[in-house]
């Protein structure tokens, strides 16, 4: 058999190994170690040759000078050849290939998609189309002439008028159906009605004691008995105040104005004009209920109650009151008192009060609505700032 000589993967030394046409490997005659020949893989195709290099005859061809091949020996073949082989090489050429493709193909998506006619030039084909239908467009402006009976919006159909008093509802906390009539307009009012107002809230204002200043409220003598118990809980006195504003007329016989005090401070003050007189609605004014505030709270009163408070949405819900999927929760704010404690009202959530107090808070522009409520603890209250609220009474703190 024929010797090749060729140097060593492992070793790196030159040997002669004996090969046949049929040889794959052999081992190294210094290190020992299998040298590979020639392989062959059948996935990629691709064929690795060893480091052969020229074979020598054995009779023929002396023995070569073992120096000689101690330097590096170039491999055959051209340089650019193998690297084109090289597997590697051949599978990044395929993915730079598709990346390619696929960059290609995403211009040519955004051309044809630029190319597709928009709304806007939709609208300008319409535009030319109705131009050559009229046959001309105007010289003022440049605007289309339609043809006759040609138009780009279709009318509205007609809705029927609906006259006052054809509305039908029912009242919360009634079964029985009420016509609703034509609301009055209001303006903003006499002027030399909402001055005299102005005048008599002055009076009241500066007032020494309740016992005169019972004189310029309405309903006194109902009134009397509720100002002497309110006024020997709390201070008694002339208020302070800066200037009032805002005057407004609600009805013919009722104007409201907004009292702003020394400091900053803020009050509504309704006033009442009827035949008696020019008079102002203390109950509204303080905020009175049938009971102090501070008393109710302490006493945590079962029995319901009465009181003017100052309604806003709430989610707090604990104690008995500890299911926001059945009850509604609402903030009670009562100004009778200074530094009143707030207190969480409830009500059944799919009720006829909690609808009520939810439809009154959407028609209010405001966050808090001033309403008239009937409160109740619960049995045996384990906390003072959590009630029942009881009954809707109505919204805005003046009664008829």
């Amino acid at each position: 058999m024929p010797a090749t000589t060729l140097v060593c993967p492992h070793c790196e030394k030159t040997v002669e190994i004996q090969v046949s046409s049929v040889t794959r490997s052999r081992p190294c005659p210094e290190c020992g170690q299998m040298v590979m020949l020639q392989m062959a893989e059948k996935t990629t195709k691709t064929k690795r040759r060893a480091l052969l290099m020229t074979q020598n005859e054995p009779v023929s061809t002396p023995s070569p000078n073992p120096a000689a091949f101690q330097e590096p020996q170039p491999l055959p073949g051209d340089v650019f050849d193998r690297m084109r082989m090289d597997p590697e090489i051949q599978q990044f050429r395929r993915k730079l290939v598709i990346g390619a493709g696929a960059v290609c193909l995403i211009v040519l998506l955004i051309v044809v998609w630029s190319l597709l006619p928009t709304p806007a030039k939709k609208a300008e084909t319409l535009a030319s189309k109705l131009a050559k239908a009229g046959d001309s467009t105007s010289e003022n402006g440049g605007k289309i002439v339609l043809p006759p009976g040609m138009s780009l919006m279709q009318p509205d159909e007609p809705v029927p008028q609906v006259n006052s008093g054809n509305l039908v509802f029912r009242p919360p906390g009634s079964e029985a159906l009420t016509t609703a009539k034509a609301m009055p307009t209001v303006t903003g009012g006499d002027l030399a009605k909402l001055a005299a107002a102005e005048e008599v809230i002055g009076k009241f204002l500066e007032t020494p004691t309740w016992k005169q200043r019972v004189l310029l409220v309405r309903d006194r003598l109902r009134v009397a008995p509720l100002m002497s118990t309110f006024y020997s809980k709390n201070a008694d006195g002339p208020l302070a105040f800066d200037s009032i504003v805002e005057a407004t007329e609600l009805s013919p016989k009722f104007s409201q104005h907004v009292v702003v005090f020394e400091g900053g401070g803020r009050r509504v003050a309704t006033v009442e004009h009827s035949t008696a007189g020019t008079l102002v609605d203390w109950e509204a004014f303080v905020g009175s209920g049938e009971m102090g505030w501070s008393d109710f709270l302490e006493l945590r009163q079962a029995a319901p109650t009465l009181f003017r408070v100052l309604v806003s949405p709430a989610g707090h819900f604990e104690n008995q009151f500890g299911d926001p999927s059945k009850l509604q929760c609402y903030s009670l704010r009562n100004i009778s008192e200074p530094g009143a404690k707030v207190v969480y009202g409830y009500a059944e959530k799919s009720g006829p009060i909690a609808k009520a107090l939810d439809y009154q808070l959407q028609l209010s522009e405001d966050a808090t609505v001033p309403m008239i409520l009937r409160l109740k603890f619960p049995p045996d209250a384990p906390v003072d700032f959590q009630v029942w609220i009881q009954q809707f009474v109505q919204s805005g703190w003046v009664t008829p």
